[in-house]
């Protein structure tokens, strides 16, 4: 896929996840790795400011290519596992029906917290999956509550299954529930409330954001 002729869209096809490769994953992957580069280590000051320098330096040159929210094409490479942003550990998709989705992630050191997952990550990767079941071929909604229950640590560098379950909906409301595990292991589970946007809401929005922080 060529990112200079493909459109990003907010439009969430949410299908099962394929390999990537092309030039705007391969500097995704690469920031992924700087992160989990930067945590892992212990530098010296001085590979500590040359690395910060050559970082500086990097978001400056993509900087001369900043976009509004419409048009940046983070987040937004459904196709692939993580859809192009770096914050949130990829999510590689493998079943998707109506109702359920089901997918695999592993933690790595970046997102730890002593020795396994950080208890923060947990909500990241149910808001994800839960919140791209919730917009499925439905119109838009978003997260009024979401509630993560811990059930064990979650290892890293081992992959864990991540699952999504529509059970409801009430007028514009949605409620889903998620569950991570380790094997047979209950890492932990989740309880969500997704609530559908009025019409010209999202539009709205969007027009009173514009120029905030310029």
């Amino acid at each position: 896929m060529s990112t200079d002729i493909w459109q990003p869209t907010w439009d969430d096809p949410f299908a099962p996840t394929v390999v990537t490769d092309d030039e705007f994953t391969r500097l995704v992957e690469a920031l992924r790795a700087a992160q989990e580069a930067v945590t892992r280590s212990r530098p010296t000051p001085r590979v500590a400011a040359a690395a910060a320098t050559r970082l500086r330096e990097i978001a400056t040159a993509l900087a001369a290519f900043e976009v509004d929210e419409d048009e940046q094409i983070a987040g937004k490479r459904w196709e692939s596992a993580g859809h192009g942003q770096a914050l949130t550990p990829p999510i590689h998709l493998d079943r998707i029906t109506e109702i359920t989705a089901v997918g695999r992630v592993t933690i790595g050191r970046f997102h730890s917290g002593r020795y396994a997952m950080n208890g923060g990550v947990a909500p990241l990767i149910f808001d994800e999956i839960l919140a791209r079941l919730a917009n499925h071929r439905r119109p838009w909604a978003r997260t009024a509550r979401l509630q993560v229950d811990f059930r064990a640590p979650a290892p890293l560098y081992t992959e864990l299954t991540v699952t999504a379950h529509l059970v409801g909906q009430q007028g514009r409301k949605r409620f889903l529930r998620g569950t991570l595990h380790h094997r047979e292991v209950l890492v932990a589970e989740a309880e969500g409330l997704w609530i559908e946007l009025k019409p010209g809401q999202t539009h709205d929005l969007s027009k009173q954001l514009k120029g905030v922080g310029n």
